[in-house]
């Protein structure tokens, strides 16, 4: 869990510093004051990246030349971890104050999981951000993983580079790269796949909690290996064959767009209702309560396989939409994280009395 934040000269803030408990933490104060900029930097301290932009420039106070992220986290009572990210003209990351360099010796020191207004992008949004949700959903509870998709995506994008200059590269050069796409991509497959499976066997419990009427949500893990999106129960060694034949099928194909057709790059995760696709059939409530559901069980999944049993949710502007009922489920299910940070208006009824409440007023705290 994260015990404590500084964030200096980001977005609307200045500099302030936030110590934080376990149990629920609640930033309350009208809109436009940073509430949500303290949620975004909860979870950039934790994964690097946003949840609102790509663009780093976006998270830099007005004017100012960088910003500044400092945390110290603790897990399963061990010494506290200090976290430190400084973004100028370039990143600079350090933990314990020792500088590191690689994105995955920074991130996954306290798990953070979002419940936010862009998480029904997971339902109605490109394929890409459902891929994305599924590998840092994997890899929060598997530091393997994280380093496979690294090692994939390294591969794919010098194999991409070679293709956009096949007069120049012949193709023994370019397919060089084909083995390793294979060896890392089929890992990832097989990854998301059991994911996928365990995701499967907890929706149960949660669809009941926020879906209606006994309706039951699902996921489907298409597999991007094949020429044509697909479910596929083929073990390793035919995954293996299967895609390094469509690596060769599609060569000329590849070197005439300049990208590789084939591969987990291209997978989709479809969500469905009574095993119809929301994406294309589901309502904006039905969306809502479905990337409810699939968040609250990512939690579970990712509790069960880590030896990190706390997990820091940021909940921020998600409940208009439930009824008293399912707002009542929906903080129950969230009270077994560990830490819940909330951003809002005001104070939710179910967590009056428990909450440490926080006001916010132009990017400080105030009494």
């Amino acid at each position: 869990m994260l015990r404590s934040i500084d964030l200096f000269h980001y977005r609307n803030i200045d500099d302030l510093h936030i110590e934080l408990l376990r149990g629920v933490n609640a930033f309350i104060g009208s809109n436009g004051q940073g509430k949500t900029n303290i949620l975004e930097g909860i979870y950039y301290l934790s994964l690097l990246r946003s949840f609102r932009t790509s663009q780093i420039n976006d998270l830099k106070q007005w004017k100012s030349p960088l910003f500044r992220l400092h945390g110290l986290c603790s897990k399963n009572g061990l010494p506290d971890t200090e976290l430190e990210v400084v973004y100028g003209t370039e990143r600079k990351l350090s933990v314990n104050g020792n500088a590191v360099y690689r994105t995955s010796e920074f991130i996954n020191h306290f798990i953070c999981i979002t419940f936010i207004p862009q998480d029904m992008e997971l339902i109605r949004g490109g394929d890409a951000l459902r891929r994305r949700f599924m590998d840092i959903a994997i890899s929060q509870s598997s530091d393997a993983y994280l380093k496979t998709l690294q090692a994939y995506h390294e591969a794919l994008k010098s194999r991409n580079l070679l293709l956009k200059d096949r007069d120049r590269y012949d193709r023994r050069v370019i397919t060089a790269y084909d083995a390793v796409l294979v060896q890392t991509g089929v890992q990832l497959e097989l990854a998301r796949r059991a994911f996928t499976d365990k995701l499967n066997a907890v929706l149960s419990e949660k669809s009941n909690a926020l879906i209606e009427d006994g309706r039951m949500l699902s996921v489907k893990y298409l597999s991007g290996i094949g020429t044509l999106l697909q479910t596929t129960d083929d073990d390793q060694p035919a995954l293996e064959q299967r895609f390094m034949e469509n690596l060769d099928k599609n060569y000329e194909r590849d070197c005439r767009e300049g990208f590789t057709h084939c591969g987990p790059h291209r997978a989709e995760l479809s969500c469905l209702l009574n095993g119809t696709s929301l994406l294309h059939f589901g309502s904006e409530g039905e969306c809502r309560m479905a990337s409810l559901a699939i968040k609250l069980a990512c939690v579970d999944i990712i509790k069960h396989n880590s030896s990190n049993t706390d997990v820091t949710l940021l909940v921020d502007d998600v409940i208009g939409e439930l009824d008293n009922t399912r707002q009542s489920n929906f903080f129950s299910q969230l009270m077994d994280a560990g830490q819940i940070v909330l951003a809002g208006t005001f104070l939710p009824e179910p967590l009056a009395s428990i909450a440490n409440v926080m006001h916010i007023q132009g990017g400080k705290i105030v009494m």
